[in-house]
């Protein structure tokens, strides 16, 4: 299916007129927040993508749980995501002052040539933070944002990739596991559509929604409903939280079919930051970052 800009832009402003009302997050942050989310979605629009079947894994291995296609065979434009890296560093400096000394030390690293882009790339797609966590010391007001512009920038071309790849997914076959069918990365939320409450989930690396069985934890497997609880807020309407026993993970779920409220699910991590609070306050954890690289 075609990407509809028109469609994803009208849901997005209207999430970001649901998340102005709330609290939950500083004016700088939402500022930021939706200057990032504008921009991606801008650059995803102007995407183009073309996966060819022999790019991909056999069917029958995808089947049992393998990728279509392994996070670091993902293919970026390089020059497109440092534009929009750029862009995105703007929006840091004209909306978070206190991040403009980790800005300097990012821009002058690149400057020197000690941080090389293209390695911090590939370092994202092969999911190894150790990259990220040994830059952030050199920027300790702000450890986590280098990963944060990088995931950023990254995002639209992802995207734009995983919704090509998955268009070779056999529409005669169902997906059986809690990892994301194109790139076996673990789900960030999970929203509930339909008449019928059919369970979607949201990939935390190319943010790719595919249908997933409804009582199964997403990150063990783990199918006996006596290990898998779910509990809600009242503050949180349409929000619930989905527990793990066995291995003590929590998922997010949004279900806002009674509700006249839009749906993007990286703002709904955000807006329910709440819920994040309470679960691991009782002990349950997240193995994901969210798409703002915390």
């Amino acid at each position: 299916m075609p990407f509809d800009a028109d469609n994803e832009s009208k849901l997005l402003t209207k999430k970001l007129e649901a998340l102005s009302k709330k609290t939950v997050l500083p004016a700088s942050m939402l500022a930021l927040v939706a200057a990032t989310a504008k921009a991606q979605l801008a650059a995803r629009a102007s995407e183009s993508v073309e996966i060819v079947p022999g790019m991909l894994e056999d069917i029958e291995r995808v089947l049992r749980g393998a990728p279509m296609l392994a996070r670091d065979a993902f293919p970026v434009d390089m020059v497109r995501m440092e534009a929009l890296f750029d862009e995105l560093s703007g929006f840091v400096r004209d909306n978070e002052a206190h991040l403009v000394q980790a800005m300097d030390g990012i821009a002058a690293a690149r400057q020197s040539g000690e941080l090389d882009l293209a390695k911090a790339v590939r370092q994202h797609l092969a999911g190894d933070d150790s990259f990220f966590a040994a830059f952030g010391e050199r920027t300790p007001s702000a450890p986590r944002l280098l990963n944060f512009l990088v995931q950023a920038a990254l995002a639209p071309r992802l995207a734009a990739v995983s919704e090509a790849v998955h268009a070779h997914f056999p529409v005669d076959r169902s997906w059986e596991f809690g990892q994301c069918p194109t790139c076996a990365s673990p789900p960030l939320m999970a929203r509930l559509v339909g008449k019928e409450g059919a369970r979607h989930l949201t990939c935390s690396f190319c943010q790719l929604e595919y249908r997933a069985r409804r009582l199964m934890c997403p990150y063990c497997g783990e199918e006996d409903a006596k290990k898998l609880e779910v509990f809600s807020a009242a503050e949180e309407p349409g929000y619930f939280v989905h527990v793990c026993l066995t291995c003590k993970c929590y998922i997010k779920t949004t279900d806002f079919r009674e509700f006249d409220r839009a749906s993007v699910p990286v703002l709904d991590d955000l807006e329910s930051l709440t819920l994040d609070m309470a679960a691991r306050g009782q002990g349950y954890n997240r193995p994901v970052l969210s798409a703002w690289g915390f």
